[in-house]
This record gives C-alpha cells, sequence and structure tokens, in this order.
C-alpha cells in the first residue's frame, strides 16, 4: 500500500510541477508608428453681406460672417485668399478677416487644436453711380497649412 501512494503522490506532483524549459534565446524590437500632421475644416458656408445704412448709398458699408470649425493634430495655418465682390465688370472693394486678425490665423505651437472661428467680410460702396445695381459675389478659399 505505501508503494501504492508514492505512485499517487509521484503522479499529482507531475501534474502540478512546471515544465523545465531552458531559454535558449531572445531578442525583442521597438514598434513605432509616425502620425502625419492633418487638419479639417468644416462648416464653412456661403454667407451674405448686409447693411444698415440705406443700400445702395453711396458709401453704404455692407458686413457679414460666418463661423466654422479647425480641427488639427498640430500646429497649423489657416490662410484666406478673396477677392472684391462683382457683378460682371463692376467691383466692390472688400476686405476679409479671420477671426479679426487679417488674413493668416496661427493655432497654439506644439498642441492639437478643435474649434471655431469666424470669417468675416466687409463691402464699401463708392460713388452712387461707381457700381451698378444687382447681385454681387466673390468666392474665398481658407487653405491650411502646416507651420
Amino acid at each position: 500500500m505505501n508503494m501504492k501512494k508514492t505512485l499517487i503522490s509521484t503522479a499529482i506532483a507531475s501534474l502540478f510541477a512546471a515544465p523545465a524549459f531552458a531559454e535558449l534565446d531572445r531578442d525583442s524590437a521597438i514598434v513605432s508608428l509616425d502620425v502625419a500632421t492633418y487638419a479639417s475644416l468644416t462648416n464653412l458656408d456661403d454667407f451674405v453681406l448686409t447693411t444698415e445704412d440705406a443700400s445702395g448709398s453711396a458709401g453704404a458699408v455692407y458686413t457679414g460672417s460666418d463661423v466654422y470649425n479647425l480641427e488639427s493634430n498640430a500646429q497649423v495655418r489657416v490662410s484666406l485668399q478673396g477677392g472684391n465682390l462683382s457683378n460682371g465688370s463692376d467691383q466692390i472693394e472688400t476686405s476679409y478677416d479671420l477671426d479679426g486678425a487679417g488674413l493668416n490665423m496661427d493655432t497654439t505651437a506644439n498642441s492639437v487644436h478643435n474649434a471655431e472661428h469666424v470669417v468675416s467680410a466687409q463691402a464699401v460702396l463708392g460713388e452712387i453711380s461707381a457700381q451698378k445695381a444687382g447681385g454681387y459675389a466673390s468666392e474665398i478659399t481658407l487653405t491650411v497649412s502646416a507651420i
């Protein structure tokens, strides 16, 4: 019976014993990736300039704006390009700005960005006879560039 107990004890011990494998070699590697600078402009819509002056009067000031969203994973610059409002050969002097600070807007260095911004325009009429009545339009373009 002692022999039987010894065989059972040996069998149980062999079930719970960890295998003894000798480590023969080892190597390691670094896993990495590079995230490219990326940005997105959304929600920029057409907008209309309006005036509180008498529409069509000399020197009438027309203003308008739109809100757009800029999202980026690095510092970027938004640049605005746009021309005078025109109706065929007639043009009305027009100025633009981003967030009230000119034609360029830079995000903060070494940071991500996700915020709304304002693009606005202002057009000033000349003399009454300087531009014919009717609709005027111009296209603006916002460009995002890495800094």
